[in-house]
């Protein structure tokens, strides 16, 4: 009987206590790769730093520069990557040999904000329409009326 009261943890819970609800993550590695290099971001992020780190990204959207925007990601990545793929991450998107771009950087924190809020990274399967036979249920154009067109919008104006 008291199988029945041991938590995941081995620890045995006082009789009539309903045992412990077990939140814990299996985690996995995020590492990616770009060119030879693997970098390692965290398994997972501390809430705190996931939320700084989609506010940062969707920052990117509404600044008015593009060194801006490059910045931000960076911030991004600094907050994900452990500290020294950071420092190699940030060496190539300054080295002209071996460069990183700013179209891979973008990917990779795409990539990272996939992984991390655990949304899928791969397109879904395209769903159906419902039955294709009409005698199966009703049109959704039966009984409507015709739209009236909308006349096209006026040509700006010269100010």
């Amino acid at each position: 009987m008291t199988e029945l009261l041991t938590h995941a943890n081995g620890t045995t819970a006082p009789p009539g206590t309903p045992p412990a609800r077990d939140f814990s993550r299996k985690r996995t590695s995020l590492a990616f790769t770009i060119d030879d290099d693997t970098f390692v971001p965290a398994t997972a992020l501390p809430g705190d730093v996931y939320a700084e780190l989609v506010t940062l990204y969707n920052k990117t959207g509404s600044v008015e520069n593009y060194q801006e925007q490059h910045d931000l990601l960076k911030t991004a990545l600094q907050l994900a990557l452990l500290p020294d793929s950071y420092d190699r991450f940030t060496a190539r998107l300054r080295d002209k040999t071996n460069p990183i771009d700013d179209d891979q950087m973008a990917d990779v924190v795409l990539y990272l904000l996939e992984a991390y809020g655990l949304r899928p990274t791969q397109p879904s399967q395209p769903s159906s329409d419902g039955p294709s036979s009409p005698a199966s249920g009703t049109s959704s154009t039966d009984e409507q009326q015709p739209q009236a067109s909308t006349p096209p919008a006026s040509p700006p104006t010269a100010s």
